[in-house]
């Protein structure tokens, strides 16, 4: 059991973790592996002396993508019912069983069933209570797997990770490119490369390549058409400047205009 002094301190960062993960799984595509992500970057960020170093069993880099990886499946809820869209693969499935009852997500389901939208925000409540009973009754069970000795774990994560990349499409060259990108992985964590990044680049890469095509066709290749879209719907709009402006937060220029502001602030 957590101590209630632990539950206090850390409140604050698990609700902004909730947060991140409820926008990000309300993305359609994305789920509770990039908010988790995001939730530990912006623990790093918000916690200024922290006890334990992030990667040896920091708390607060524990709270943060647990909360936001949980959140994140209420969130990706969000599309499902409101749009028909599926927020991720879970949500995907559950649009699949819809059809199959003759149910159609999307507007109209809340319309006409909306004993179905409070029966689903029923069971998602109800999830979240028996997976705080599960999680605190079943933590000494858990605990055995990361005493598991290395010896007998990572055999069995490449076995698991060998068959997992041939049935993805039968196709026996997927493994060597598996054993390929593994001794790369390896290298890159031998010489220091931050492994959040690189799974989000594997994540969203193909996402946005997918995205840029689409776009790219609905404007015939215009750049100015396409461009033009950024900021053509007030949505969109909100979007690009939150990327600009999180693209300079992590440049000098950021760090120029803090200083400028703090000088100019009274006392």
């Amino acid at each position: 059991m957590p101590k209630f002094s632990d539950v206090k301190r850390y409140f604050g960062l698990a609700m902004r973790a909730s947060g991140i993960g409820t926008i990000i799984g309300a993305l359609p595509g994305t789920g509770g592996d990039i908010a988790a992500l995001l939730a530990y970057d912006h623990a790093k960020r918000s916690t200024k002396d922290p006890e334990v170093p992030f990667g040896e069993g920091n708390k607060e880099g524990l709270v943060a993508p647990e909360a936001a990886n949980n959140a994140a499946v209420g969130g990706a809820f969000i599309p499902m019912l409101t749009l028909g869209i599926p927020g991720d693969a879970v949500t995907a499935v559950i649009i699949g069983a819809l059809f199959i009852h003759g149910l159609k997500p999307g507007p109209l389901l809340l319309i006409e069933t909306p004993h179905l939208f409070w029966f689903t925000v029923g069971n998602l409540a109800l999830a979240n209570i028996f997976l705080l009973i599960f999680g605190l009754t079943g933590i000494r069970v858990f605990t055995k797997i990361v005493e598991c000795p290395k010896a007998i774990l990572i055999p069995l994560i490449i076995v698991l990770s060998a068959v997992g990349s041939y049935a993805i499409q039968n196709n026996p060259a997927h493994i060597y490119w598996m054993l390929l990108f593994g001794v790369v992985g390896y290298f890159m964590k031998v010489y220091g490369f931050q492994v959040g990044p690189i799974i989000l680049g594997v994540i969203l890469g193909p996402m946005m390549d997918s995205n840029f095509r689409r776009v790219m066709i609905g404007s015939r290749g215009d750049i100015g058409v396409f461009l033009w879209q950024f900021v053509s719907h007030p949505i969109t709009l909100v979007l690009t400047i939150s990327f600009t402006l999180m693209l300079l937060s992590q440049t000098p220029v950021w760090g120029f205009f803090k200083s400028r502001l703090a000088r100019r602030k009274p006392g």
